[in-house]
């Protein structure tokens, strides 16, 4: 493990389930879930969280996270890290990953596991981005301004190439899989201030005010061929 991926398990420690409950109602994990084939029998849920797209997906769907923390309020997963997955080759017919792949490091190695344990013609689908809207202005835009030093000194995880189309053409453009696809999601947030700080940035509580605003992801979808 890291450094990067043990300050990843201290923001964990301190606030599991922080992304969940900052997301709820937004509508984020039911994208995912819906992107995940109705027939794919044996789903991994990779960087599972607390648990919160698991129990969209049912029985079907099993869990892995490096924080045990999170893993304590899930229904079914395991400890691993993506680079190193303890499953069997061709273990699942869908890989699902949500606002957790643009987290991991050495994220070549991560593709090279997503490839390794899904069947030829399995679906690796995830939730990326989350910033602000590019035009108008709420309460997120208006957050991010004042709280621009605590913004700035947020740490910074995972791969840049894991976090926008282009990247993704890169790290999946071997012959193993097929073009990515990539749908452009703007989710209603009931906080701006619970979200950004379920994001790792640390805000002062006197910037508190609970109000919401609308955030941009995309859904990205890729099938090995």
């Amino acid at each position: 493990m890291n450094a990067s991926e043990r300050r990843l398990l201290e923001l964990h420690a301190a606030r599991p389930g922080a992304l969940a409950e900052a997301l709820a109602g937004s509508g984020s994990y039911e994208r995912l879930a819906a992107a995940v084939p109705p027939d794919a029998a044996r789903v991994l849920d990779l960087g599972c969280g607390d648990g919160q797209l698991l129990r969209l997906l049912g029985s079907r769907a099993i869990g892995c996270d490096i924080s045990p923390h999170e893993l304590r309020l899930t229904r079914d997963g395991v400890r691993a890290r993506a680079q190193a997955l303890p499953f069997a080759d061709g273990a699942f017919d869908a890989v699902a990953s949500h606002f957790a792949f643009g987290l991991f490091d050495e994220i070549e190695r991560v593709v090279a596991e997503v490839q390794r344990v899904l069947v030829p013609g399995g679906t690796f689908a995830a939730m990326l981005g989350g910033g602000p809207t590019a035009d108008g202005r709420d309460a997120l835009h208006e957050l991010l301004e004042r709280a621009r030093d605590a913004v700035a000194a947020a740490p910074r995880f995972g791969d840049p190439r894991a976090k926008n189309e282009a990247g993704w053409r890169a790290l999946f453009g071997s012959d193993a899989w097929d073009a990515p696809q990539f749908t452009r999601c703007e989710l209603v947030v009931h906080d701006a201030w619970r979200y950004l700080a379920a994001s790792y940035v640390v805000l002062p509580s006197a910037l508190y005010v609970r109000a919401p605003c609308r955030i941009v992801a995309w859904l990205a979808t890729v099938q090995r061929r």
